[in-house]
């Protein structure tokens, strides 16, 4: 089985939360049969503890990140991370990125 790099944002301040809404969005697009590539097959994540910065910004971090095979996410069965962002519409929420099983 090979891994699949995921990004996947949520609009809630609440860490714990976000995480939760971000995998229930996933199961609803990619199914929940296992091996699926998006952040459905975390069960828990870990903060990149950085400022919180615009949901554009954060996306190129996290990219940075999963180019640069970072060990706190670089396990395709390890966590998420976890970043936080501002949202488009200026909402606290937060991205969720790294490798998962596909």
């Amino acid at each position: 089985m090979g891994a699949s790099s995921f990004y996947a944002t949520a609009n809630t301040a609440n860490p714990q939360t976000a995480f939760q809404e971000a995998r229930t969005e996933a199961a609803a697009e990619h199914g929940r049969g296992g091996f699926s590539g998006s952040i459905y097959e975390k069960d828990t994540f870990t903060l990149i503890d950085e400022p919180r910065r615009p949901e554009e910004a954060a996306m190129e971090r996290a990219v940075e990140l999963v180019r640069a095979d970072d060990a706190r996410i670089s396990d395709k069965w390890g966590p998420a991370g976890a970043l936080r962002i501002t949202t488009r519409l200026g909402d606290q929420g937060w991205l969720f990125f790294g490798f998962a099983s596909c």
